[in-house]
């Protein structure tokens, strides 16, 4: 039992009242009733609440002398609560129930669902520290967590099963999706793209049927390359694991499963050009796919067609953002996309400066030195092994000189290339066959699907420990773990623009994380309290509606 505040208003007036709560169980569910309305809280004087309390315990026999308070644990709630919500709305649970639910699996016992979740919170939050999402999970409260007692070998079960209904669990998302937001799939990108997933789990054979056991020292890391598809308007939609080196019909696969699954029958194909070669890149090229090609100005014709450009005609470029600029230049059916982020080049310049400013300081001091041994026979003037002169960006922006006959030694900053390469720093170049897109909504793509793709640069394994026996994952699980949880964060952030909050995801979820349950114990009694919550804090969870009584601690 405990007590709670309830506040109405009439009139234009509010009133506060106390009431004593009792929770209860009904089937599976924790429900709440009423068991003695105190009064308004106008009235409950600290005399009078004093008196309820002394009247209490002599009734019932127990000593009013102070007890023994101890913090037991304190958990995380605020994004754990936010994410759920989400999880809620989208009825993920439902989903994964339905779609899995088979009368020939030998592992009804296991809260599939859950473990998903469990695993898309963990993707979403990123702690930290690494850790065995097996011990991870118990620094949450999650009333559902309440009794269980989760080991690695459920986390794999549940991957193994979603392995297996992958394709179906990413149509079914995109349906509830549909039906609660407006998805724009006119056409659709596939960002190429590659992880790097964490060495495989320690564990005995018998104990898990996730992927296929190989005897052997397991990689640190394998290499995953997948297809990233998301919609027009920036909502991933699933994925598809490629092979390093596809052929034509691994592509054209993908454009199938786009309509089959998402009624979308167009695709533009984006990736990145690096010094490596891309075969990849080249299939798109020849086969005539749409595609955005991104690449840095690593040879010198792209530089120097970039610095004359910039200097020459700056005023052709046009705005996409306050921190991005970009000229388009055609070339028969291709087109090429010049960007410029002048806000990165002046950080990269500064922090260049900064560095450059240390190597300086440090040349003077050799130049003294040779200055102060002028003359002193026998003890060298000048040393060419120290190690500023080894220093990767002394030898890149100082020019410097010793003269064995007059004992001089001089140097010289190369300020033309520092301005070169802060400028360059923040430049890219995009190659397009598209003509569809305007040239800003290319560049939205490319970017803001290069940021999406960062989240699945490290590939979660879960419970990370190699050993001789170690498994072939099925990788295609641990991606749509990744998927579902840029869902989830998208959804969110919808929810935040709805509600005409300016905070992104990661800001909204860095406050939530202040809200914390922590688990206290006064002699024999455990009992929960929430911490405080900020104005912002209450209007994120209010957003995402979660007014106060929604927000119950069990």
């Amino acid at each position: 039992m405990f007590f709670r505040k309830i506040t109405s208003r009439s009139n234009g007036k509010e009133y506060t009242y106390l009431k004593l709560i009792e929770n209860y169980r009904e089937g599976d569910k924790v429900k709440q009733r009423v068991i003695a309305n105190l009064g308004s809280m106008d009235k409950l004087t600290p005399d009078k609440v004093s008196g309820l309390i002394a009247g209490l315990s002599k009734i019932c026999g127990v000593s009013r002398q102070p007890g023994n308070l101890e913090t037991k644990k304190i958990l995380r709630y605020g994004e754990v609560l936010a994410i759920h919500r989400v999880w809620e709305l989208l009825d993920v649970d439902g989903i994964i129930r339905d779609v899995v639910a088979s009368p020939n699996r030998d592992d009804e016992s296991i809260n599939i669902p859950l473990l998903v979740e469990l695993m898309a919170i963990n993707q979403v939050i990123q702690p930290q520290h690494k850790q065995a999402i097996s011990d991870w999970y118990k620094c949450l409260y999650m009333p559902s967590l309440s009794g269980k007692e989760l080991s690695a070998q459920h986390f794999y079960r549940a991957l193994d099963v979603v392995a297996d209904y992958k394709e179906e669990l990413e149509k079914r998302l995109f349906e509830k999706l549909t039906s609660l937001t407006h998805i724009n799939t006119d056409l659709a990108f596939c960002r190429l793209t590659t992880g790097m997933i964490e060495p495989a789990p320690r564990m005995e054979l018998n104990l898990t049927a996730y992927g296929k056991y190989i005897i052997g020292e397991p990689e640190e890391y394998q290499k995953v390359d997948f297809g990233l598809l998301v919609s027009r308007d920036g909502m991933p939609l699933g994925h598809r694991v490629l092979r390093e080196s596809s052929d034509d019909w691994e592509l054209r696969s993908v454009m199938d499963y786009l309509k089959a699954n998402f009624d979308t029958d167009r695709c533009i194909f984006i990736g990145e050009r690096n010094i490596m070669s891309n075969p990849n890149l080249e299939i798109l090229v020849a086969h005539n796919y749409d595609y955005i090609i991104g690449s840095k100005l690593m040879t010198r014709q792209k530089r120097e067609l970039f610095i004359n450009e910039w200097y020459a005609n700056r005023h052709e470029f046009q705005e996409v953002s306050e921190d991005l600029w970009f000229k388009e230049i055609r070339d028969g059916d291709i087109r090429y996309l010049l960007c410029s982020n002048p806000t990165g080049s002046e950080q990269v310049k500064a922090l260049l400066g900064e560095r450059l400013h240390d190597i300086e300081n440090e040349l003077r001091a050799v130049q003294k030195a040779v200055e102060d041994r002028r003359g002193i026979n026998g003890k060298p003037a000048f040393n060419k092994n120290l190690p500023v002169f080894k220093d990767s960006y002394c030898r890149k922006y100082f020019e410097w000189h010793y003269n064995e006959n007059a004992k001089e030694f001089s140097f010289r900053r190369r300020d033309d290339l520092l301005e070169q390469d802060g400028m360059l720093a923040g430049a890219f170049l995009l190659e397009s066959n598209n003509n569809f897109l305007r040239g800003q909504e290319v560049i939205k793509a490319y970017t803001g699907l290069a940021l999406m793709a960062e989240s699945f640069r490290e590939i979660k394994n879960f419970e990370p420990w190699p050993n001789l026996l170690h498994a072939e994952l099925k990788v295609s699980a641990n991606i749509f773990v990744c998927v579902l949880a840029v869902i989830l964060e998208k959804f969110l952030e919808r929810l935040l623009r709805q509600a005409g909050l300016t905070f992104d995801v990661r800001q909204a979820l860095l406050m939530l994380e202040d809200i914390k349950i922590v688990i206290n114990q006064l002699d024999d009694q455990e009992f929960k309290s929430l911490t405080h919550i900020s104005k912002h804090q209450d209007d994120i969870l209010n957003a995402i509606g979660l007014p106060k009584e929604h927000r119950t601690v069990v």
